[in-house]
């Protein structure tokens, strides 16, 4: 059992609040000057008591207070009790993965919140043998603790709707007297088989370029590709095993040695004719343009120049003249040179060819340095298909005849734990029509643990609960309500339940139905009032007047644990969140 009993903090930013045993109303009232009861502070007072039942600080609204509103360094402090220990539950916004928890007057510190859940997970299922089969200290205060932004849609998910949160069935199957390992099993091999299959499509893509080929035709070049390789193996260990091998071994070494040298200088003289063919050409420069230039310069230098435009241009002459020598020498040797080249490369080749048929007969290598490239190229890329054919083989069976069997084993069991739980199961659904029957003057109500065929889907189970008129926002809510006071009163579920149950701002529903779910609940109260803690925050506008009427059995001032107004809010400022 958990029995929350005072929320503070130190320094002191809010009055304390003591919570007792059975119901406990936190109030949004009007105040002088202002009629609204929203926004005074109820969701962060729960906000305020989930933070210190180690709520991750990434979904606390506690965290996007403003510092300067609210400083980082303030303890959040919270007394409970959870079984027979006196517990006090401290954090800070400051260091919000460090947790002190005081036992019996002693301060345990944990590093973690993971640490520090552990801990009272171990106080929580104190009397029970086997800790690992349980729901974790914050999966089982999930249900019991939801989140005003779920809506209250849904039976199982109590989170934020826009988060997106995927239901999780194990505290609700451990509250209904199942064993969770065999759901725990069912929902990791269900994991499992997701990566097996996300593994399948990412090799099917690799293997088929992206769906552009079939995989059967990949197969198929595997076979010709390890022929083709065999006998490019069979051909070079036939050349090296050959007696003839031996002795011309280094005959063929050293050709191919003159080859690489020779093709190499080859290369370097296609490069040098390229140079010399790409230089400029003589400028070709007209008489004319030589006679204006010539008379410049003698007007300028006067009896200086002596030499004759004739002189000038046979000057000119010589130098184009010796200019072309020089290239086309030089590119006369080198063409000279490249053909020499051409002769000695084709003759090598010729040896080398020879040499080969020698031992080959020329049916398979023409060029052993070249066979041995393409044999390794081409072992290579048989080796990577047969890896990821092998690969998808293997991940294929092993989803096929080890994954799949196994999952179908545990849905068995799961069908045969539902049937070993029918009477529990059929105790529980009386629970939901007397309550139903209480609140809607009906018993036209029903609640079902059922499988799902679906084999894509990830929670075997569904709950199918109904209720009369369902399918409105209103009656959701109701059925919500009913489900979870059912799970805490029932005289089986009421055996794993801790007792506690919290519920932000749920009765947005019809009147008759409000006074009905409060009447139950006092009711409740009078004939069991230690046997559970229900805390509720409720706007004062959506009762005072049926208080007046005397239709609310409920006493709400002796319930009030809060009341916050415009100008007496939870912490006593008004900020936004950051």
């Amino acid at each position: 059992m958990i029995l929350l009993q005072r929320l503070y903090t130190e320094p002191q930013y809010f009055e304390p609040i003591v919570f007792n045993e059975g119901i406990n109303l936190i109030v949004g009232d009007k105040s002088e000057g202002s009629r609204k009861t929203n926004g005074v502070g109820k969701t962060m007072c729960i906000e305020f008591i989930n933070y210190c039942l180690l709520k991750d600080k990434k979904d606390s609204r506690v965290t996007k207070i403003p510092e300067n509103k609210f400083p980082l360094s303030v303890k959040i402090m919270l007394d409970l009790k959870i079984n027979h220990y006196q517990l006090t539950i401290i954090r800070t916004r400051e260091n919000p993965d460090n947790v002190i928890i005081v036992s019996d007057n002693e301060e345990l510190f944990f590093r973690s919140i993971p640490d520090a859940s552990k801990y009272l997970q171990n106080l929580l299922y104190i009397n029970q043998p086997n800790k690992s089969v349980f729901p974790s200290f914050r999966q089982l205060l999930a249900p019991l603790m939801r989140d005003e932004r779920s809506e209250f849609k849904d039976l199982v998910n109590s989170f934020d709707t826009k988060k997106r949160i995927p239901p999780d069935y194990l505290p609700h199957l451990y509250i209904l007297g199942f064993d969770i390992s065999i759901y725990k099993d069912y929902k990791k091999l269900f994991k499992d088989i997701e990566n097996q299959n996300k593994l399948l499509s990412e090799l099917n893509k690799e293997i088929t370029e992206n769906g552009n080929l079939n995989i059967n035709d990949i197969r198929a070049k595997l076979n010709a590709l390890e022929d083709e390789v065999k006998k490019l193996n069979s051909a070079i260990e036939n050349l090296r095993t050959n007696e003839a091998f031996n002795s011309i071994h280094k005959d063929l070494t050293a050709l191919e040695t003159e080859l690489e040298t020779l093709k190499t200088r080859q290369k370097a003289i296609h490069y040098e004719i390229k140079k010399i063919e790409t230089l400029p050409k003589p400028e070709n420069i007209s008489k004319t343009e030589i006679s204006i230039l010539y008379n410049q310069f003698k007007q300028g230098l006067g009896d200086m120049i002596e030499k004759s435009l004739s002189e000038m241009e046979n000057f000119k002459t010589k130098i184009d003249n010796f200019r072309n020598s020089i290239v086309n020498s030089k590119l006369e040797v080198l063409q000279n040179e490249l053909n020499q080249l051409a002769i000695k490369i084709g003759e090598k080749d010729k040896a080398y060819s020879d040499k080969i048929k020698l031992i080959d007969n020329g049916k398979v290598l023409k060029d052993l340095k070249t066979g041995i490239s393409i044999y390794n190229r081409k072992s290579e890329e048989l080796n990577k298909i047969r890896y990821q054919i092998t690969s998808y083989d293997e991940a294929f069976k092993h989803r096929r005849d080890v994954l799949k069997p196994h999952l179908d084993d545990l849905k068995l069991d799961i069908n045969r734990q539902i049937e070993d739980n029918e009477q529990i199961r059929k105790s529980f659904e009386t629970t939901i029509l007397d309550i139903h029957e209480i609140i809607m003057n009906s018993r036209e109500a029903s609640f079902n643990i059922v499988t799902k065929n679906s084999s894509t889907s990830k929670d075997y189970i569904d709950f199918q609960m109904r209720i009369k008129d369902d399918g409105s926002h209103s009656i959701e809510r109701t059925k919500v309500f009913i489900y979870d006071v059912a799970l805490m009163f029932n005289e089986y579920t009421k055996q794993r339940h801790p007792h506690l149950l919290i519920h932000d701002n749920i009765f947005n529903v019809d009147q008759d139905t409000l006074i009905q779910c409060l009447n139950y609940l006092s009711k409740q109260e009078e004939q069991h009032p230690t046997e559970f803690q229900y805390i509720l925050t409720i706007n004062r506008d959506k009762i005072e007047n049926e208080e007046r009427q005397n239709l609310i059995k409920l006493d709400i001032i002796s319930h009030r644990k809060a009341n916050f107004t415009k100008s007496n809010r939870f912490l006593g400022i008004e900020y936004k969140e950051k």
